[in-house]
């Protein structure tokens, strides 16, 4: 049992004694100036090799708590070249990283620097841990791999325990990673359970412990499961932009999030689909991604011009407004997508990626389980007619709101753990049993 006890409204006495500080922090009490000159230090560290899928929910994480707890600024370390297209938010800045991509032998090389890829992540890795060495962060939130890109985060995870033992080190992991077998066995070589044991306070999975159970799943050990807390689906908050057309014909939304192996749904859609579409009277809107293949995109976004009723995008910086405003989703099954679609009620279409990771077709087959979204096979004999044949039957169907039955609030359940972290919320000189 764990008290927490405030004795001012600016000094929060934390009591950071608990069964799963790693062996490595000495028990003690923490005071915390909570002040404007003083705020409290996220560090967070978002995954960028492939999309804008990390950067999105890292971003809605930082505005929720910025704006929430106004002593409060976040430090986001990424090599994402798409940040700067995204509104700037109060209190919240970024570091940006030498980019990544990986090759075709699918290792990890210089997105655009002409150096060897051991330079470029030794530049990173040197980067990251000098401003975790600056920054002085409270809080450490690293997103989606726990140990980051090639390893580059470890050496600055064990500096922070070592040196800065009352900085919190969390891991915040997305519902589902991969199938288990390839989790399993990339953890496993990578050492992840044993640094997820030892330098890291808590565990947050973005998703719902009844939908997925990564501790039983991952065979996570009793130790990292005592830190895991199911947060729920996490998305940005509905945005308040203006309608971008007005409300016309039924519209279709195609979205491949960053595009990067978006082309195979695409080319689906734009054979048969979209005809279908425009001959029943509806419209076709299509977003090809920052990622998506420039010599792909211009000849994607040519055989786009030749039907009828359909408009290309190469990139939307809000894709909720374009959901919003759809009569159906035809996507591939990436996280935020499907939570930004599930958060306006839309119905969908998905056609998972199945390579590299199984991790999309994994979650859209459990959120089909729960009406949430309808899952087309794209190894079938013929992916575009069922596509196609799907499109309109779902369209015929109207566009009436879905009950996808999921957990929506994880960006409640991040904010209650960061109010907890700075005693927000607690009476002044009281103790509150956690």
């Amino acid at each position: 049992m764990i008290w927490y006890v405030v004795c001012h409204s600016t000094t929060i006495m934390l009591n950071i004694r608990t069964a799963e500080r790693n062996r490595l922090v000495p028990n003690r009490i923490r005071t915390v100036e909570m002040n404007e000159a003083n705020p409290h230090r996220v560090f967070a560290y978002c995954h960028d090799s492939v999309g804008i899928g990390h950067l999105s929910r890292t971003l809605a994480i930082s505005e929720r708590i910025t704006q929430n707890f106004p002593a409060s600024t976040f430090l986001i370390v990424t090599g994402t070249p798409y940040a700067a297209l995204f509104d700037q938010q109060p209190r919240v800045d970024y570091i940006k990283l030498p980019a990544l991509a990986k090759g075709e032998d699918r290792k990890y090389c210089g997105k655009y620097l002409n150096v060897s890829p051991e330079e470029v992540v030794t530049c990173r890795e040197a980067l990251i841990k000098s401003t975790v060495e600056h920054f002085h962060p409270d809080t450490i939130l690293i997103d989606k791999a726990p140990l980051g890109v090639c390893r580059e985060l470890v050496e600055s995870i064990r500096w922070a325990r070592l040196h800065r033992p009352n900085t919190r080190i969390i891991f915040g992991m997305r519902d589902i990673e991969d199938s288990p077998e390839a989790t399993i066995a990339q953890w496993g070589r990578a050492e992840v359970s044993t640094m997820l044991e030892e330098c890291f306070d808590e565990v947050w999975v973005y998703g719902m412990e009844d939908l997925f159970d990564v501790v039983k799943e991952y065979k996570l050990s009793s130790t990292v499961a005592a830190k895991t807390r199911y947060m729920g689906y996490v998305s940005r908050k509905v945005c308040n932009h203006r309608p971008k057309a007005e409300k016309q014909d039924p519209t279709v939304l195609v979205t491949v999030g960053g595009g990067t192996d978006g082309e195979f749904v695409l080319r689906c859609y734009l054979s048969e689909a979209a005809k279908r579409v425009r001959a029943l009277g509806g419209r076709s809107v299509i977003v090809g991604g920052p990622d998506l293949p420039k010599s792909v995109g211009r000849a994607l976004k040519e055989q786009a011009s030749t039907v009828d009723g359909v408009t290309w995008i190469d990139f939307e910086p809000c894709v909720g407004c374009r959901i919003r405003e759809s009569s159906l989703v035809v996507t591939m099954g990436g996280y935020n997508t499907l939570c930004t679609i599930a958060q306006h009620q839309k119905r969908a279409i998905v056609v998972p990626r199945i390579y590299p990771r199984m991790e999309q077709a994994i979650r859209a087959r459990l959120w089909e389980k729960r009406g949430a979204v309808s899952v087309v096979d794209p190894t079938t004999m013929s992916p575009s007619s069922v596509l196609a044949d799907r499109v309109c039957e779902m369209l015929a169907e109207g566009d009436a709101p879905t009950n996808p039955r999921l957990n929506l609030q994880g960006l409640d359940q991040v904010t209650a753990r960061f109010a907890h972290f700075l005693g927000e919320g607690v009476s002044r000189a009281t103790a509150v049993r956690v």
